[in-house]
């Protein structure tokens, strides 16, 4: 296949770049420039981890001294993979240059589906994931800023970089630190991926050398520092609880839920798993519900017999939308993939990205244990179970009713996230509601448990918006120029 030389500069001894290859470079570079603060984000490397114990835990060995045999061999290096560069070399650039941390939670999100992971399980995956990549971006901006090490092209005008450099120091290299932690804390999860997770990896750093941006010794530097802050998060993962989520089946009494069917009761424990943001499961544990027989009761069951006996087509279509059953990337990958969504509409950086996955997932996965608290501490029979002429529309789950984690998840992820975009908060707010009642509309909840669930997932989102607001990140909502 043929190079592509990039239209930014010529190549000092390697020839002069064809009209062909100017043109693919131009609209290359086009394509993957961002808005950018020129100033990059200084104060990055001061901001508050979660798992790590400051900032500067982490402080990694000085990159190749300025005008040693290291860097120039490392110089040299570039500009071999600079004359070689071919249009798929660069589409593998853009598209990690798209979002690494983004890509990363896409890989999170299929091996949740793959893997059929339970709509609590799905929630760990990816608050695990995005503490670490956080954490490592803390402390990789650490180390950048206490080294401050120029980009290739500032020392070698030879370098030829196809992507813009964003103001930051370059070592170590942030999309290798994301990389590896990623990698690191996903075969944790999912030991049979690991040769899946580390080819890319290794595809992240061929574009990084690709593009020009860093030098070798940056990917180097990132990769070691991101399995160190995996390893950190990995420690963590193995005390919080979630290896007994399935023990000691609940008692039950007559007029309580009961489990149905051949199989066990889906995380009967998971109330009691160690929360992020909460103090413990039961922090946010609602009033009961109505009593069965009650008004209250009677008319909410009525209204989950009239909706799912007759529904319209858009009632079946959001019920089956937000269904997020085993197979899919479950209710927490919903707002995972919504978030992803937004970083890429509202152009943010990297640690910007980083610090939205973070605090969503970790409020995702407290939702999640606060409504499975509530599920077996009041065990309340679903409608269905209440009245078997309910018809239900897609599967119910093997679990007590009251509250909807449904509604949960969404009540957290659309208030985080409406914090952090407040111009999409209306619609984020909306879809959490409707969310809520595609439950009702599949004839497996009633709507006073939407009502619930919601609210339990607001009060999880405002200590995440607390921490946000108290975690040394300046006050910038969106990356626009």
């Amino acid at each position: 296949m043929r190079a592509v030389v990039p239209a930014r500069r010529a190549i000092t001894g390697l020839g002069a770049p064809t009209s062909a290859g100017l043109a693919i470079a131009a609209l290359f570079v086009a394509a993957c420039s961002k808005p950018k603060d020129p100033k990059g984000e200084p104060t990055a490397g001061n901001w508050r981890p979660i798992v790590l114990p400051s900032a500067d835990a982490i402080r990694l060995p000085p990159p190749p001294a300025r005008g040693s045999t290291e860097e120039r061999a490392e110089i040299e290096e570039l500009l071999s993979h600079q004359a070689r560069r071919t249009e798929a070399d660069l589409a593998r650039v853009r598209f990690w240059n798209l979002g690494t941390c983004v890509h990363w939670n896409e890989i999170a999100r299929d091996l949740v589906a793959k893997h059929r992971a339970p709509h609590t399980m799905a929630s760990r995956v990816y608050a695990l994931l995005s503490v670490g990549q956080y954490d490592a971006l803390i402390a990789a901006f650490n180390n950048k800023y206490f080294y401050k090490r120029r980009p290739p092209d500032s020392l070698e005008r030879s370098v030829s970089p196809v992507i813009p450099y964003l103001g930051d120091p370059v070592y170590p290299s942030g999309p290798a630190t994301i990389a590896a932690v990623s990698a690191a804390v996903l075969t944790h999860l999912y030991p049979d991926e690991s040769a899946f997770l580390e080819a890319k990896v290794q595809d992240l750093h061929r574009s990084r050398l690709q593009a020009g941006i860093g030098f070798p010794s940056d990917l180097k530097a990132g990769d070691a520092l991101g399995r160190q802050v995996a390893a950190a998060i990995i420690r963590y993962a193995e005390s919080d609880g979630a290896k007994s989520r399935a023990l000691a089946a609940p008692t039950s009494t007559p007029g309580h839920w009961e489990s149905t069917g051949p199989k066990r009761p889906l995380d009967p424990r998971w109330g009691e798993v160690r929360p992020w943001l909460m103090s413990k499961g039961s922090q946010f544990l609602p009033p009961p519900p109505p009593s069965e027989g009650s008004p209250a009761y009677r008319e909410a069951l009525a209204e989950v017999k009239t909706l799912s006996s007759n529904p319209t087509l858009e009632q079946q279509r959001l019920a089956a939308l937000w269904a997020d059953g085993l197979g899919s990337y479950a209710p927490a990958g919903r707002w995972n993939a919504t978030a992803a969504s937004l970083i890429r509409k509202h152009k943010f950086s990297e640690i910007r990205a980083a610090r939205v996955f973070a605090l969503l997932n970790i409020a995702l996965m407290d939702a999640g244990i606060s409504a499975w608290n509530s599920k077996y501490h009041y065990l309340s029979r679903r409608p269905s179970q209440a009245d078997p002429e309910i018809v239900t529309h897609i599967g119910e789950p093997n679990s007590p009713s009251y509250t909807c984690s449904h509604a949960a998840f969404s009540g957290a992820g659309a208030g985080v996230l409406g914090y952090l975009f407040p111009d999409d908060r209306q619609w984020l707010a909306a879809k959490a509601e409707e969310a809520a009642m595609s439950r009702v509309f599949a004839g497996i909840q009633f709507r006073f448990e939407g009502e619930a669930g919601l609210a339990g997932g607001r009060a999880v989102a405002d200590l995440a918006i607390q921490r946000a607001q108290a975690d040394g990140a300046p006050e910038f909502l969106r990356n626009d120029p």
